[in-house]
């Protein structure tokens, strides 16, 4: 797939999350509004969340499929990330406001009970069904373009999908038994899901935005894929990064030092090319020593 074709791939699906993230709000305005449930109150805020991430990751694409330019050569990769991070905080506080109103249910009963469950439970199963439609597509997606932001909305909508089941079964149990408790239970539950979603889509941002070094497993084998080639007699000084949606990539080969310059360009295409084989979205710079030469080296190497 060609990169135009990858841009409107991903900018599509980001359109999508805005359009369910819509459908859901407004479907759990009336539910809430309707039934007094505080779990299906939960998942209106979280919605209402996943409505602002949505906004923000559509302008983190829109920012970050612009090309190259002189005062940013690497491109606009990071915004992705950037997009990541915000989502994540809009997440947490999503977490703490729904822990917040549970708790309240929880000290005061009396304002538990709930009313017309059967419109709540329709909502929430329109709600499955959409949220997993959508995170289908984004899984489609994040296939063909190995885009950070939409692989972080996918992994939220995931979430939501099991938040929305935890809420129906909290609206068939409180709708119809005197166990009204459970539905403040089940909100805190969901608090912490959410909560739990924030931290963990932190931490994946800031290996974007932080420069963190790729997997170990991937940097072991570009060093093979390097070592492999027959007149490659050292290598040195590996450096990766995730930019979000490729990885750039830096390392010395070490070759014979009576080797001419033309030899020498050509083993480093033969080297770049079978490194692109594996990880085609790369961008690699290499850099040739000849063997035996005294320099300083990568201490973390």
């Amino acid at each position: 797939m060609n990169q135009k074709n990858t841009h409107l791939l991903v900018r599509s699906a980001s359109i999508a999350s805005l359009l369910v993230a819509s459908t859901l709000i407004v479907l759990k305005y009336y539910g809430w509004v309707t039934t007094t449930s505080v779990s299906l109150l939960a998942s209106l805020a979280d919605s209402l969340i996943d409505f602002l991430a949505s906004v923000f990751v559509f302008v983190a694409i829109s920012y970050s499929i612009l090309p190259a330019d002189a005062k940013h050569r690497f491109g606009y990769d990071k915004s992705e990330g950037l997009a990541a991070f915000v989502q994540s905080l809009f997440i947490g506080i999503s977490g703490i406001y729904v822990c917040f109103e549970a708790t309240k249910r929880l000290l005061n009963p009396s304002d538990q009970q709930i009313s017309q469950p059967s419109i709540a439970i329709w909502i929430i199963l329109v709600s499955i069904v959409l949220t997993l439609a959508l995170v289908m597509y984004q899984k489609y997606v994040v296939k063909k373009s190995k885009s950070i932001a939409i692989e972080s909305d996918q992994y939220h909508y995931l979430t939501d999908t099991f938040i929305n089941i935890s809420v129906l079964f909290s609206i068939v149990i409180t709708g119809w038994t005197r166990f009204v408790f459970i539905d403040a239970l089940v909100g805190l539950l969901i608090s912490g899901v959410v909560l739990y979603t924030s931290v963990t889509l932190l931490k994946k941002s800031f290996k974007i935005l932080l420069d963190q070094e790729i997997q170990s497993e991937d940097r072991d084998r570009i060093r093979e894929i390097a070592l492999d080639h027959p007149k490659v007699l050292g290598f040195h000084d590996l450096r990766t990064r995730d930019t979000g949606r490729e990885y750039i990539i830096q390392f010395h080969l070490e070759l014979d030092p009576n080797m001419s310059l033309l030899e020498s360009h050509e083993i480093t295409d033969e080297v770049t090319d079978n490194v692109l084989k594996l990880y085609p979205d790369s961008e690699l710079i290499i850099h040739t020593d000849p063997l035996g030469i005294d320099e300083e080296r990568d201490p973390f190497e």
